[in-house]
């Protein structure tokens, strides 16, 4: 089984430590690895999401299942932050595309992001 970075999603936004932790758990939930980033900034905080899948033609399909469940984790977190008049102020970061604004972009947006992998 091999370990590929999906994206980091990096929130600037003062997000509340409880509130950044529900979106890793969310994930965790959803077989999705997760690891903080070893090179933080002060006030920003970011989440390495990492896919583990086997070599060959199943690789495909596992990536296309983890990126369907990170997009409808983050779809999720950013409503409940908005009911609670939170706005997460971030991006989505991917050494191989220009990065995405969480504050801006749509559902549909990110999970197209999220497929170009």
């Amino acid at each position: 089984m091999s370990e590929i970075p999906l994206c980091t999603i990096v929130i600037s936004s003062p997000i509340p430590p409880d509130e950044m932790e529900s979106l890793e758990t969310s994930l965790k939930m959803n077989q999705v690895k997760v690891q903080k980033s070893s090179d933080r900034v002060l006030g920003v905080d970011d989440i390495v999401v990492i896919a583990s899948v086997v070599s060959g033609a199943a690789a495909t399909a596992q990536l296309l299942d983890y990126t369907i469940k990170v997009g409808k984790t983050i779809h999720n977190w950013r409503r409940k932050l908005r009911e609670k008049g939170i706005e997460p102020e971030g991006k989505l970061q991917h050494p191989q595309r220009p990065p995405l604004d969480l504050s801006t972009a749509t559902d549909e947006e990110i999970e197209e992001w999220l497929s170009q992998g």
